[in-house]
């Protein structure tokens, strides 16, 4: 929680020196409000605000829960889910599907805040397992290990890792 300290350049100059540009989905998002990896970064801060959860923290555990958006597990990137929300043993079709980019981020960082605050949400509930949490019961990254991902283990520290590689410039 608190004020992000990324900007959208530094969203998507990661991204860029991540995996390039050029795989950015933009045949996939262009009908989800997000045809461009600028427009998506800027919708991850936009969201992030509104809710008091920083920007880098919801932007490096949706490019680790996509594999920086190539997805290919139980989730498909026209489901506009960035974190997995109910992708349960992997199984697919259990997976939360959002009608844009911009619900699915919403949904994320509503489901983020839920872990890191007892705050109530700034904007309508679109989380559709929000009230599943135990609500404020990972205020740090490293306590979504075993809650977020089972077991887990070193889930917190890596999105802690993506974030700092982030904030210096990339990777």
């Amino acid at each position: 929680m608190g004020a992000s300290q990324a900007s959208v350049e530094h969203m998507a100059t990661y991204y860029r020196k991540s995996v390039g540009e050029s795989t950015y989905p933009a045949s996939v998002y262009v009908d989800y409000g997000a045809p461009t990896l600028q427009v998506f970064c800027t919708i991850v801060l936009e969201e992030a605000k509104a809710e008091g959860v920083r920007a880098e923290v919801v932007f490096a555990q949706a490019m680790k829960e996509t594999g920086w958006l190539r997805f290919g597990g139980a989730v498909k990137a026209e489901q506009c889910n960035f974190c997995g929300l109910g992708a349960v043993n992997s199984a697919p079709g259990n997976a939360a599907s959002f009608k844009d980019v911009r619900t699915g981020i919403r949904a994320q960082v509503q489901h983020l805040k839920a872990y890191a605050s007892m705050d109530p949400l700034a904007q309508a509930c679109v989380d559709p397992r929000f009230d599943l949490v135990k609500r404020g019961c990972a205020p740090l990254l490293e306590d979504l290990n075993g809650k977020w991902a089972v077991p887990g283990d070193g889930y917190g520290e890596s999105i802690a890792k993506m974030i700092e590689t982030m904030l210096q410039g990339g990777r």
